[in-house]
């Protein structure tokens, strides 16, 4: 692909990429105003035009600082501060506060130039948040006590005039056009209207679709801009012609540069916390700064272009946190020596070994310098500035930084009530910080900065990214600590153009220094302890590298020389193996299942063993059974010749019913019964004995069955025995079995029955038996028998 092709793509991609692709500001955390015990929770700030004074609201104080030093200036002390806002001139900064029941006056005048509080004052609405002067600094506007807007003199604060017949409810915003001819005054309720500089409305009042937070001119005067609670930002004419419209959830502030092309919107949502820079011809993004802690509300400095130089946000504590591009320290590039080598000399760097440690308290606090250096000149090597560069599947460089305490006691402060008012540095908001220094970071800088300080001896760094890590110093970290010091690191990691291979020649030409919108500035830059490391090389360590100008930090990274495994590591390697493990798992396994199984295994030849002494008993009971039903059959022949039957005459006698033992005994009836008796369940034997006969009676119903075997049989007279046998019987429709118990019947002198004889006949004469005769017989037979 030739060149021109590609230079007119990547122009192509930078003509339509997004505008809102939050392209940091360079702009990030550097300083705070000094945080005291006794302060309380600040929520306002106010810059003189001069810029070069910073007032801020700590609940009932008003403080002054410098704004170059963050030095306090002045304090005075009021009730209830609701709004502050500087004179054009910067000579008088208005005070709105709380009116009493003894003193009836909220808007207080203090003098910039005596630092003292004038007499007059005036009675406004004293919870209003927004009071705005006049470009000539001789009227100021404010929400009056009844709900309108009344213009004040600046000489004696005594009233102009008032601005009726439009707010109802509590008013939002004030704001005079840059010439001072009109005024736009905006409510709660959305409604807001427009005034000339005598107090009289200009057409009637509009109506906007959200609560209004704010309302302003542009800094030409031709347009007004609307911003609502719920983040609706609007820009329209002076006639009232809507000409953009887009929403910023979180939107709480509207400003405008010298510029007219810059609008700033300050915003605080879950998602995002800072300042959005805003072209406002396109109302597009440009740039934003990102913070970690609270915007309760914020002012910045800008130059001649527009461009952010400063911004101050008061972030809900007892500071102002400050966000600059660098942080230039006192005594920089000034003659003398200079042992770490950061430009200060050492006699007017308060930190000479650049540890972040304060020369004072390095030999209080004590560190492992060699016999005969003081502290004070010998680095604490943990918390210097260290830089870690590993070479894998990507090239990747950590760049640790230690900040001082001072620093890191400041930033504690601000992010305790960054998510919760709790007071406790939660794992959200130390994650919070992080992202907002990341955020801030001009990265591409950073990249090039790092891939023109590093040489290789093979390969080519391709496409970078930079991300942060809090490593410690935050979370946990009990209030009021003055001493543990953050640690963050700045991770960046490139693709490879070209693969790097071993043996490798690295080195680090020079020690960088922080980019803009780096919080590295407030950390010291030298000296620093490097590390080169790699997959398959051996490690290079430089514990301590001074930054002496024509040192570099020169290594060979060699690959690791694997001897041939011996057969013993190659065993304890495939026994250490993951694979192996689970082959371990599988044994373990089965060997607890075979031992579950051996133990089921004798619990079941428990029950065979018990089975089969129970089948054996019942054979012998049956085979005895069998034994009498042979003798009973003789017994009743013996009968029928005793009883003097006819001799040799064959008689036929029909096969009666069987009735059960008098325990047994049950009576019968045709309905049929809903109860089920359950089979026997009993193991078959497998021994080849003759199969066990037992009498059996069967109650049918009216379908066909088999007809009833008559048997012809000789009567033959013997003794009286009585015999004891077992009878099963035949359940009639589902044709269950039943065994009948035996019962011993008494000796008697009765004779017996005749034994029925059955004679099988052929199947082809059937027979219907008569149910009801068959039920008589059965109830006849068990009367007989008791």
């Amino acid at each position: 692909m030739s060149s021109k092709t590609i230079i007119s793509f990547m122009a192509i991609v930078f003509l339509f990429a997004p505008f809102g692709s939050a392209v940091p500001s360079g702009l990030t955390y550097m300083d705070s105003t000094w945080s005291h015990a006794d302060e309380e929770p600040g929520t306002l700030i106010a810059i003189n035009p001069n810029e070069t004074i910073l007032a801020s609201v700590h609940n009932n104080d008003v403080i002054l600082y410098d704004i170059e030093s963050l030095e306090k200036i002045e304090t005075f002390t009021f009730n209830k501060i609701s709004a502050i806002e500087f004179s054009p001139n910067g000579t008088t900064l208005a005070v709105n506060k709380a009116a009493s029941v003894q003193v009836k006056e909220s808007i207080k005048l203090i003098d910039i130039h005596t630092n003292s509080i004038r007499e007059h004052s005036a009675l406004a609405d004293d919870r209003a948040a927004d009071i705005a002067w006049s470009p000539d600094g001789q009227v100021l506007a404010a929400p009056g006590p009844e709900g309108d807007v009344e213009l004040y003199r600046y000489g004696d604060l005594s009233l102009k005039v008032t601005l009726h017949g439009v707010h109802n409810v509590d008013v939002t915003c004030i704001d005079y056009r840059a010439d001072g001819e009109y005024l736009i005054t905006g409510d709660e309720s959305g409604r807001y209207a427009i005034w000339n500089k005598n107090g009289v409305r200009q057409n009637e009042y509009r109506g906007f679709e959200e609560d209004l937070v704010d309302c302003k001119f542009s800094p030409d005067g031709l347009d007004i801009i609307l911003l609502g609670d719920k983040g609706k930002l609007m820009s329209e004419s002076f006639a009232g012609a809507e000409n953009h419209n887009t929403t910023i959830e979180g939107a709480k502030k509207i400003m405008f540069s010298d510029v007219a092309t810059r609008m700033q919107i300050a915003v605080e949502s879950d998602d995002f916390r800072g300042l959005i820079s805003y072209d406002y011809d396109a109302f597009s993004e440009i740039k934003r700064t990102t913070f970690f802690h609270k915007a309760e509300d914020i002012e910045y400095i800008d130059d001649e272009f527009g461009r952010l130089q400063k911004i101050f946000a008061s972030g809900g504590t007892g500071e102002v946190a400050v966000y600059l591009r660098e942080s230039i320290p006192d005594g920089f590039n000034q003659p003398g020596a200079d042992l770490d080598g950061d430009t200060i000399p050492d006699n007017l760097d308060p930190d000479d070994d650049g540890d972040g440690i304060i020369d004072d308290w390095d030999n209080d606090i004590g560190c492992d310098a060699p016999e005969g250096t003081p502290c004070s000149r010998y680095p604490d090597i943990s918390k210097i500035r260290q830089v870690d560069i590993d070479i894998g599947s990507t090239f990747l460089i950590s760049d640790t930084i230690t900040l001082p305490t001072e620093y890191s006691s400041h930033i504690r402060n601000l992010s305790r009530i960054a998510i919760a008012a709790d007071q406790i540095l939660s794992s959200h908001e130390v994650e919070l910080f992080a992202e907002a220094m990341c955020a801030n970071i001009d990265h591409s800088d950073v990249i090039e900065q790092w891939r023109d300080s590093i040489s290789l001896s093979n390969g080519e760094l391709g496409i970078g990214t930079v991300t942060c890590i809090l490593d410690s110093g935050m979370e946990l970290i009990k209030a009021g600590d003055s001493t543990t010091q953050i640690k963050l690191t700045i991770i960046t990691e490139f693709e490879y153009d070209s693969l790097i291979t071993f043996p490798l020649e690295i080195s680090l030409d020079e020690q960088t220094l922080p980019t803009d919108g780096s919080i590295a500035w407030l950390a010291p830059a030298h000296p620093m302890s490097v590390s080169y490391s790699g997959k398959g090389a051996i490690p290079v360590n430089i514990p301590l590298w001074w930054n002496n100008g024509d040192i570099k930090a020169n290594a060979t990274l060699v690959g690791v020389v694997v001897d041939d495994p011996t057969i013993l590591d190659s065993a304890i390697a495939w026994a250490l193996h993951p694979v192996a493990f689970v082959l371990y798992l599988g044994i373990i396994a089965g060997i607890v299942l075979l031992i579950i199984r051996r133990d089921n295994a004798i619990d079941l030849n428990f029950d065979d063993e018990e089975e089969e002494e129970f089948e054996e008993h019942e054979h012998e009971e049956e085979n005895a059974d069998e034994d009498d039903d042979e003798d009973y059959e003789q017994l009743d022949d013996s009968d029928s010749h005793d009883m003097g039957s006819e001799a040799g005459e064959e008689e036929l006698v029909e096969a009666n019913v069987r009735t059960p033992p008098a325990k047994k005994r049950k009576m019968y009836t045709t309905t049929a019964s809903k109860e089920t008796l359950a089979p026997k369940k009993r193991r078959v034997s497998t021994s080849k004995e003759t199969t066990v006969k037992t009498k059996r009676k069967r109650l049918v119903s009216d379908q066909n069955t088999e007809p009833v075997v008559v048997k012809r049989r000789n009567a033959v007279p013997s003794e009286k025995v009585v015999k004891k046998r077992r009878v099963k019987t035949s359940i009639s429709a589902d044709y269950k079995e039943e065994t009948e118990t035996e019962i011993v019947k008494p000796v008697s002198n009765k004779k017996k029955r005749k034994s029925v004889k059955r004679k099988k006949k052929s199947s082809e004469k059937t027979k219907d038996i008569d149910e009801n005769s068959l039920q008589g017989d059965l109830v006849s037979d068990f009367l007989s028998e008791d």
